[in-house]
């Protein structure tokens, strides 16, 4: 009985991981208005299998959401213990607004209710902490202008992502430029040449109709 008890527990394991994997596929093609239908067919289970775990799509959406977050977390952290805070700042800032483009869900629900539930809160201060602890020391290397502070990291990469995820169909990878103009003027003193063009009138013309 305890091997079977074992291997049902491994059976529920590997339910759980087909379902996050298969969500994180699904709502990053489709945003947030993917079903969880869409989910359980790319899984390969049943959509009861999905709901015993998680009672309702926003508690999916959430569990899924959490992983993405601490993933962030883990990188941000990595960036206070590089050598080099100024490439460290740059990295993590194009590597954020590249997995707003990469995930449309992750974009969409930014800032919205899903962030505002406990855990949430609670992971959105551990990575305002490493921000800061970033911030503090480009500050001393004199890397960064002395009046950013952690908000001003997140709610630009906010702008950036959500912005380009617009663009990303009719002017792919055009956000890098952005990253870019915003990392010189996060600079003390200005910014080299962009290496990255603008889109065109028409790519930002087209940007604003129906995806």
């Amino acid at each position: 009985m305890v091997v079977e008890a074992t291997h049902l527990r491994a059976d529920a394991q590997r339910n759980l991981e087909r379902i996050l994997e298969a969500a994180r596929a699904v709502f990053a093609e489709e945003g947030l208005e993917a079903s969880v239908a869409d989910v359980a067919r790319r899984a390969g289970v049943g959509t009861a299998t999905i709901f015993r775990r998680f009672p309702t799509k926003d508690e999916l959406v959430a569990a899924m959401l959490e992983q993405e977050l601490v993933a962030v977390i883990a990188r941000a952290q990595a960036a206070v213990e590089a050598d080099d805070p100024t490439a460290a700042i740059a990295e993590f800032f194009s590597a954020a607004v590249e997995g707003f483009i990469a995930d449309r869900c992750f974009c969409e629900a930014s800032g919205g209710d899903l962030f505002e539930r406990p855990r949430m809160q609670e992971l959105v201060g551990e990575l305002t902490a490493a921000l800061e602890q970033l911030l503090r020391r480009a500050r001393e290397a004199g890397a960064i202008r002395r009046d950013v502070v952690a908000q001003d990291i997140g709610f630009l990469i906010n702008a950036v992502g959500h912005a380009g995820l617009r663009l990303e169909h009719t002017a792919p990878g055009a956000w890098r430029r952005y990253v870019e103009i915003v990392l010189a003027g996060l600079a003390p003193q200005g910014g080299g040449k962009l290496a990255h063009k603008p889109p065109t009138s028409q790519q930002l013309r087209d940007s604003k109709r129906s995806r």
